[in-house]
């Protein structure tokens, strides 16, 4: 899962160089390639904002997935709002059903239970990566895909290394990282992961 996601936050890097926004990244839009390669999808509401002083368009967005900042009309977006859709499809994938929705949110928050749940089986590291991306406030976000993508390889680094540490005993179980959202993207991440002893954290 962790690859899937570094490869495809490589993608949202080269169209976030191209000075455009995807705005409606969810499970739904990316799709496995036979090679397990992801490709993002549907790029209906993209809109040339990097380099506009002021976007004015009727948003398009997806419920659970999409920044708060998406539901303002003069609300400045960056690429920290795909970085928010980007934690809510993590998000979504761990816990198997989106986020809360931001607006409500904005009025009641109770993503702190939801993430404080996902500890029991999924790593501290991959947790406090997802509620990082999913704060309302846009400036307390990963600016970029390359800060995001930096922590999760730095991430899934370390856990390769404690694999390969010498063991004076029996190792704990790591916590398992599984898919468990129905759409064909997250369809085949749980196919790999339960045919691949081990994959689970990948």
């Amino acid at each position: 899962m962790r690859k899937v996601f570094h490869d495809l936050m490589s993608g949202l890097r080269e169209v976030h160089i191209h000075k455009l926004l995807h705005l409606d990244i969810k499970p739904g839009n990316i799709y496995l390639r036979e090679d397990e390669s992801p490709i993002l999808l549907d790029f209906g509401a993209a809109r040339q904002t990097l380099t506009m002083e002021a976007a004015r368009f009727q948003p398009m967005y997806t419920p659970g997935f999409a920044a708060p900042e998406l539901y303002g009309k003069h609300s400045d977006l960056g690429p920290w709002t795909d970085v928010y859709s980007l934690g809510a499809t993590l998000y979504a994938c761990m816990a198997g059903m989106p986020p809360q929705e931001a607006n409500q949110r904005e009025k009641e928050d109770r993503m702190g239970e939801a993430l404080t749940r996902l500890r029991n089986s999924y790593t501290n590291g991959l947790v406090d990566l997802v509620e990082w991306c999913l704060r309302l406030t846009p400036a307390e976000r990963p600016q970029s895909v390359f800060r995001l993508q930096k922590e999760l390889r730095e991430q899934t680094n370390a856990l390769g290394e404690q694999a390969l540490a010498p063991q004076t005993q029996a190792p704990a179980l790591a916590p398992a990282e599984r898919p468990a959202v129905t759409s064909r993207f997250l369809t085949l991440l749980r196919r790999r992961d339960e045919s691949i002893p081990g994959a689970g954290i990948d």
